[in-house]
Order: structure tokens, then C-alpha cells, then sequence
């Protein structure tokens, strides 16, 4: 009986141990069947995240051209130098670093020591420099391959613009068209031993980059280049703060010129793409037009005329030596006799008085209307950023609003307005769409905005200026050339000191007569303190002169 229970009490034992070792090694084929097939693709895939290797393959920046296809701005190959402060053994490679990164010795240890982690010492460091600490071979030093971006027409640089480290544009051109230039990075995908060689039977995957698109602009670089200069001896001769230049053809919009230059004291503008981002009061070159919106309505033609005095008082007394009210007398440049003058002549010397008298037969609506025509008061649509759209006087109800904007004051414009509306009236009366690139893809001039016999009548009036006996722009005659346009002087506007009377805006906006077409240009300097051909400063003593000096580069219509 006792044999037989513990048989009994074995049999229990053995059935309970073989029904752990059956229910064991069903959970166990059951694993492995998991692993083997139902799983296998996910922990090949951990796996092979261990092992496997990403590299960008980073894309290329488009070049970005002038007109004549010479190379302005591109990405070059360059490295980015970084640092693991965990893997460095040896602290003498900052002085080896130091003077080929030009890098303090004390900065690049208080990188190290202050961080514990990966960090750029320093980024875009020229292809050469980069193999030559790639060959040191220190520890703690990774070289990662960039590209770096050259500008190699210093004339254009402002135009261009800039890129951050990470190939990013954040000004100019560079920044309008970042989307198109930049392109997209592709990766290089791989499998690697632990030492970081690639296993040859791995597998390889490419996704090829798509660099960025090329750039071609319609900007010449070699009239670039001499307006820079011309600008700069510009600049010594009348002290200004800056001077700045824009040239465009008027049938297409194409802006072959967009110069700009600082004087080293340049207090009050310091603007960068300072024809688009800043605006002035125009003074007499918006003269063609508050005059030529009552030729349009037919109030007066170019033969009317008038008698003008030297001075003339829209507020009673103002004109008074001892007066101390709001500014209300308005004078010619230049003291004179009473004269009879014609539309014509008084556009040619560019008398104050005659245009206030001319003007003041309309009302400032109407005038506003007519500039707003021709842009004044929206921006250009040229591809920079933070163009102004100017503005006119806010409350132009004023005794004197009408007689301040006939002659180019209560009213701020940009340089890239003016040379539209000169356009405008030199292309036969078309609104043009300004434009930095070349070969634009659009139907060229095809709303009109004035007549085309208007359009003709102020360019008679124009070119008058530059013909006449008395015209303020006879300096810019030249045989073989047809050249009309406008002087502008203004005084400046200084931030936080109000208008200067020392100082002025000086310029010329005009057009030539070519065989693409009538070419307008303005010159402005900003600030001018001082005339190299004349005792006054005057838009025709500082500004006319290097107009002239680039339209002798301009192949003429003869």
C-alpha cells in the first residue's frame, strides 16, 4: 500500500514536470515562430539601425549670373569644423587651431571646457583649410563637409545679398528667391562595421540631391561696376551720405543697373537696397508729372503762360522777413526779375514759382490721381524685399498741400517709383512691371496708362530740358545722344533733427534714347553737402554728371 502511493505520488510529479517542459516548449516554438516570421522584419530592421549610417548629400545653391552670363554669386565646397569635447586627448590642437581659424586660443578653450557636447567651432571654412586639419587627424575633431558661398562682384554684393551657415538666404536676392535657388538635400543610406567602415555586402541606398535652380539677372555687371566708382568720387566731391543709381530699360522692365555706395560717415542712411527700402521727397523731378496731370485734363498745354515772379505767397505775408507762421512762401532757386514764361520754359528752368501757379488751377485729388497712375504710392513688385510703397501727405488739406506737391514735396517716393513713372512716360504711355531678372516671360507694355500723345508731349518737354538754352539738365547734351529728364533737389530729412540747410537730396531721372529702347535712369545722392562744378548743390552740378558719365557707355540710337 505504501509502494503503491508513493508510485502514485512519482506519477504526479513526472505528469506535473512533463506538463511544464510541454507548456515550456510551447511558449518557446511559439518565440522563436514570432521571431523567425511574424517579427523577423521588425528587429531586422533594429538591427540594422545599429549598424547603418546616414549621410546628407547636401544640394547645391544656384549660380546666379548677371545679363552676360558672368558668374555674380555660387556655392563652392567648404567644411564645417566641429567638436566632440568628450573624445579630445590632446588640448594642444588649440594652438594649432587658432591661427588658421583665426580663432582666439582662450575662446576655443572655453568652447571646449563650457561644452559637453558636439558644437561648431566653426562653419564654411574654405576647402583647402578644412583638408589641412583633416590630415592633423586629432581626436575630438569632425570635418563635415558645406558648401560655401562666394559673391565675386563686389558692386553687386548688396543687390545679392547673404546666406546663413546653413545655406539659408536672409537678405537681397538671395532671400526673394531662396525657395528656387536652394533645392533639396538627398541622403546616402549604408550599412557599417563598428569601426565605421562600410560592410560590402550591405545594402546602399542613393537618394540623389536636386540642387537649386540658376538665376540669371538682367543687372551688367560692367556698368555695375562703373557706376560703383562713379559713385564713390561722387561721394568725396559733395560729401554725401550715400549715392545710389537705377537704371532699367522702360519696354521690358529689365533693371540693368542697381547701384548703391556709402560714405564712411554715413549717419543717417544706412539702408541697405536703400532705392527700394527708403523713401525721399523728390523736390523737382516730380514736376512733369503734377504739371503734365493738367495737360492731360486739357487746363493748360505748353504754350500757355504766365508771369513769374522769383517768390510767391500762398499765406498772406509769409514771405515777410519778420514772419514766424507756417511756411507758406515758396521761391525760385534763384533770385530774378519778373519773366512771361510758357509752360515749356517753366518746366526748362525749373521755376517753383510757375509750376505752384500752373498747379493750383487743379485740386490736390486730382493730382494725387494722376501720380497714383503711374505707382506713386504702391510698391514696384521689384524682387526685393521691404519695399516702401511711399505715401503721400496724410492730411492734404493744408493752405499749402497743393503748391508743396507740385514741386515735389508733401509726398515720399522710392527710387525704383521714380524711374517707373519716367518709364511710363518714355515708352509711349505702357505700364511696365520692374524687374532684377532677364528675359522676362510676359506680355511686354500692353495697358496704357497715359496717351501715347501725351506720353509724346512730355517727352518733348523733357528732352526740352536737357536742349533748352536755360535748362537745368544742359550739362548732359551729347551729339548723337536724345537724352530728356529732370533735376530734383530737396532738402534732407534727418532723423531727429528735421529738414537740414546745409544739406540736400540731389538727383537727375531721365531717359536716352537706345537701340533697346528708351533706357530711364535716376541718380540720387543722399545728403549732399557740396557741388564739384558749381557754388550751389544742385540735382544738375552732382547728380546729372554721372548720368551722363554711364550714358556715354550706352550705345546711342543714332
Amino acid at each position: 500500500m505504501r509502494f503503491i502511493r508513493n508510485r502514485l505520488k512519482l506519477n504526479f510529479l513526472f505528469l506535473t514536470i512533463f506538463s511544464f517542459v510541454l507548456f515550456g516548449s510551447f511558449l518557446f516554438i511559439q518565440k522563436v515562430y514570432s521571431l523567425q516570421f511574424i517579427e523577423s522584419d521588425h528587429f531586422q530592421d533594429q538591427a540594422l539601425s545599429y549598424r547603418e549610417r546616414v549621410e546628407v548629400l547636401e544640394a547645391k545653391r544656384g549660380t546666379i549670373y548677371d545679363k552676360h552670363f558672368n558668374v555674380l554669386a555660387s556655392s563652392i565646397q567648404s567644411y564645417n569644423v566641429a567638436i566632440r569635447p568628450n573624445e579630445i586627448n590632446d588640448l594642444g590642437l588649440i594652438k594649432v587651431l587658432s591661427p588658421i581659424l583665426g580663432i582666439d586660443e582662450n575662446k576655443i578653450l572655453n568652447e571646449i571646457t563650457e561644452n559637453s557636447r558636439f558644437f561648431y567651432l566653426k562653419r564654411n571654412v574654405d576647402f583647402e583649410t578644412g583638408q589641412k586639419i583633416k590630415s592633423w587627424n586629432y581626436k575630438g575633431v569632425h570635418l563635415e563637409q558645406s558648401n560655401k558661398r562666394n559673391v565675386y562682384d563686389e558692386s553687386t554684393s548688396n543687390l545679392i545679398g547673404l546666406v546663413d551657415p546653413d545655406g539659408n538666404g536672409i537678405e537681397g536676392l538671395e532671400l526673394y528667391f531662396d525657395n528656387f535657388l536652394q533645392g533639396q538635400n538627398g541622403e546616402l543610406r549604408y550599412e557599417s562595421a563598428p569601426n565605421g567602415a562600410i560592410i560590402p555586402q550591405g545594402e546602399i541606398k542613393t537618394i540623389q540631391p536636386k540642387h537649386g535652380e540658376d538665376l540669371v539677372l538682367a543687372i551688367d555687371s560692367e556698368l555695375q561696376y562703373l557706376t560703383e566708382n562713379l559713385c564713390n568720387d561722387a561721394l568725396v566731391d559733395t560729401g554725401a551720405f550715400k549715392c545710389s543709381v537705377v537704371f532699367a530699360n522702360s519696354l521690358t522692365g529689365e533693371v540693368l543697373i542697381s547701384s548703391e555706395t556709402s560714405s564712411l560717415d554715413n549717419k543717417y542712411f544706412d539702408i541697405d537696397l536703400i532705392s527700394a527700402r527708403a523713401n525721399y521727397e523728390p523736390g523737382s523731378a516730380l514736376k512733369i508729372f503734377t504739371i503734365g496731370s493738367l495737360i492731360e485734363s486739357d487746363i493748360v498745354d505748353e504754350n500757355n503762360s504766365y508771369l513769374v515772379e522769383d517768390e510767391i505767397e500762398i499765406i498772406d505775408g509769409s514771405c515777410d522777413d519778420n514772419y514766424e507762421g507756417f511756411k507758406g512762401c515758396f521761391k525760385d532757386f534763384l533770385k530774378h526779375e519778373p519773366l512771361n514764361l510758357t509752360v515749356e520754359e517753366i518746366i526748362e528752368r525749373s521755376s517753383n514759382v510757375g509750376t505752384i501757379k500752373i498747379v493750383n488751377n487743379s485740386n490736390i485729388d486730382n493730382v494725387e490721381e494722376f501720380l497714383k497712375k503711374f505707382g506713386f504710392g504702391s510698391r514696384t513688385g521689384v524682387e526685393l524685399s521691404g519695399e516702401s510703397k511711399g505715401s503721400f501727405i496724410e492730411y492734404n488739406s493744408c493752405k499749402t498741400c497743393l503748391s508743396s506737391l507740385s514741386i515735389g514735396y508733401s509726398i515720399n517716393t522710392t527710387q525704383y517709383q521714380m524711374v517707373k513713372g519716367y518709364s511710363i512716360i518714355a515708352n509711349g504711355g505702357k505700364d511696365i512691371q520692374l524687374s532684377l531678372l532677364r528675359n522676362l516671360d510676359q506680355n511686354v507694355n500692353q495697358k496704357s496708362i497715359i496717351s501715347n500723345d501725351l506720353s509724346n508731349r512730355l517727352k518733348k518737354l523733357l528732352i526740352n530740358v536737357v536742349e533748352g538754352d536755360n535748362g537745368t539738365g544742359k550739362s548732359l547734351r551729347m551729339n548723337g545722344y536724345v537724352i530728356g529728364g529732370k533735376t530734383g533737389t530737396s532738402r534732407t530729412y534727418l532723423e531727429g533733427i528735421g529738414y537740414s540747410d546745409k544739406r540736400f537730396n540731389t538727383s537727375f531721372t531721365g531717359f536716352i534714347e537706345t537701340n533697346e529702347g528708351p533706357l530711364v535712369g535716376s541718380v540720387i545722392l543722399w545728403g549732399a553737402l557740396g557741388s564739384p562744378i558749381s557754388e550751389y548743390v544742385t540735382g544738375g552740378s552732382t547728380a546729372a554728371p554721372i548720368f551722363k558719365n554711364i550714358v556715354r557707355n550706352l550705345e546711342p540710337d543714332k
